[in-house]
């Protein structure tokens, strides 16, 4: 209803087996498309892919959120993370490539290959 959709509480979208957002506090969800604003794909989030349709932070979906992504794996292919040196080498690696884009590291599974970061906004 228009009375449950202005106030979704921690709003999560999801792709099975890609990954997913969830978005922080209380989303208004009247009138958006999230199937337009959210995109999820092997190892790589966009919301509101179109610029110009961004509203300012703190409004929308252009707010805090904690991503989850699947797969996320070495482009050399997982076989490369079997020993713990070399586990902790990528993993650090995909902590820098996260703080660089200034998101939040929260973790890396080496072994099932999910990267978990938090944004501030998109």
């Amino acid at each position: 209803s228009e009375e449950e959709l202005c106030c979704v509480s921690d709003l999560e979208v999801c792709k099975p087996g890609i990954g997913s957002i969830v978005f922080h506090g209380v989303t208004d969800c009247r009138g958006l498309d999230i199937g337009s604003l959210v995109h999820l794909d092997v190892g790589e989030v966009l919301v509101y892919p179109a610029q110009a349709t961004k509203p300012p932070p703190g409004e929308g979906l252009n707010k805090a959120a904690t991503v989850t992504l699947h797969r996320c794996w070495p482009p050399n292919g997982r076989a490369h993370l079997e020993d713990h040196e070399s586990q902790e080498r990528y993993r650090r690696k995909i902590q820098a490539m996260t703080e660089e884009k200034r998101a939040k590291f929260i973790d890396y599974d080496c072994v099932a290959g999910i990267w978990k970061f938090q944004v501030d906004h998109f």
